[in-house]
Formats: structure tokens, sequence, C-alpha cells
């Protein structure tokens, strides 16, 4: 008698060659709202959650995003840096229960966070996000008010930050912790928005200026006063003088440079 009821299965993602190490671009999600449904309460069930989520009081357009925290949470991956977000916390709750709990608020009035959160999963590898979902299970991320317009800025640095750091297979190095120290200093109070805006762009004067690979130093940059038109006036001297500093072979501190140089009256 199946064939004459409209049966439902759950549609996942991370099943289709999503487990490689590394910086990764996952393709746009394309389920609707039924099969989104369908694969958070499927998976729901698989993570043993113990009260369902209000799927009523969720943005539609955080379903996917819901769908692929419990997808990558319920994910075992033959790494000795993945993480158990099963792990209760000392109010019984899992990692997982209280960062879903977090999420279903936020996505009621921290679209901009959600969004940004969005884009680490996409840009990510399995045990990298899951890294970065115990950190926002752990920390006030999601709950304190911060300024919208900084996580929309943060957003366009993700898939650099991801590709500069994440070195698999990270039994051996920092990639990891490098990762999610640069995820977090894009959002940190400490942080300025319109530093984090031109972050992007002076990562790319760099790279056309320079033919060698030259470092950036990211804390420095974001967390600095230094006016946004001379910032942006000195890229372009930058680009300028580029060329002579590697003919010289000149070891310039080249974020001091921006910030700092007063030549330009």
């Amino acid at each position: 008698m199946l064939n004459r009821i409209l049966l439902s299965a759950p549609k996942l993602r991370f099943d289709k060659g999503w487990n490689t190490l590394g910086a990764v671009k996952h393709p746009k999600d394309q389920r609707n709202v039924s099969e989104l449904v369908t694969t958070i309460e499927y998976l729901s069930h698989k993570a043993g959650l113990r009260q369902p989520i209000d799927l009523k009081n969720i943005d539609p357009k955080h379903l996917p995003l819901f769908a692929d925290t419990l997808e990558i949470a319920t994910t075992k991956m033959m790494n000795l840096k993945d993480i158990n977000l099963n792990k209760k916390l000392p109010d019984g709750k899992t990692l997982l229960e209280n960062l879903l709990d977090k999420m279903a608020k936020a996505s009621k009035n921290r679209h901009k966070a959600m969004d940004f959160t969005y884009d680490v999963i996409n840009n990510s590898d399995i045990v990298a996000s899951k890294r970065f979902l115990e950190e926002l299970s752990k920390s006030d991320v999601l709950d304190i008010s911060k300024s919208s317009e900084k996580f929309q800025a943060a957003r366009a640095m993700v898939p650099d930050i991801a590709e500069s750091t994440l070195k698999p297979p990270y039994l051996f190095n920092k990639s990891l912790d490098n990762f999610m120290f640069f995820i977090k200093t894009l959002v940190s109070p400490k942080s300025k928005i319109d530093k984090v805006e031109m972050l992007k762009g002076f990562g790319d004067t760099v790279n056309k200026a320079f033919t060698k690979d030259k470092s950036i130093d990211v804390v420095k940059f974001v967390t600095s006063d230094a006016p946004q038109q001379k910032v942006a006036e000195n890229f372009k001297v930058l680009e300028q003088l580029a060329p002579i500093w590697e003919k010289q072979n000149s070891n310039v501190d080249i974020t001091d440079f921006v910030l700092k140089n007063t030549n330009l009256q």
C-alpha cells in the first residue's frame, strides 16, 4: 500500500564527498521547505534531542542552517580533532541543544549573525564546522547585541580565512585554532566595522601589488582607529611602492604602513 502514500524522506547534504578536509565551497542548498522540515525532524531524532525544535517560531530562511547544523552534529569523522556536540554541559543540556536554543532566539532578530554562521559552515569542512559550532554554543556570539553591520562586513572574509588557515589533517598543526582565532577576531567587540569592511580590499591590494607572499596583521588592522580615508589612500601608495620594496628586498611592515603612513596630506 506504500505506493498510495506520499512519503517524505530526509535529504542530506554532507553525503556527497563533503567529508574532505580543508577549505571548501559548498553548493547552494536546493531543498524546499518540506524537505528541510523532514530532514530536521529526522536528524533531531537521530541526535537524541530531548525537546523538538519549534519550527513554527523559526524564520523559514534559517531552516537550511538548522538542517546543516544537525547533520554536522550527527556526522562522525575519523579524525582525532572531531568534536562530540552531544557532550553534556553542567545544566544538563548538550552542546547541540544549547546551540539550537541560541539559534532559535537569534532567528527572530539576529539575522546577520545567522547569515555569518551559515557562511562559516559553507566554507569549511565538517571538523572545522564542529569546532565553530562548539564555540557558538559556549560563547555569547549569538546572544549579545552586536552590530549587525559587523557581521555583514565579516562575511566577505570567511572564504579567505578558511583558505588561508585550514590545512589538514590538523593533527600536527594549529589550523583549527588559527581558523577560530581569525573568525572570532572579525566579530570581536574590539574590531572596528570600517576596518572589517576594508580587510578584504587590503588583502586583494597586497596580492596584486606583491609577487611574493606577504603577511597581514589582521588583529592590528581590524582594531585600528586609523581614519578610513587615510587607510584607503595608503592602499594606493602601497601598490606604487611594492615593486620598489621587493627590488630592494625591504622588510616593510605593510600593516603598519597602511595604518600609520602620514606622508599623505
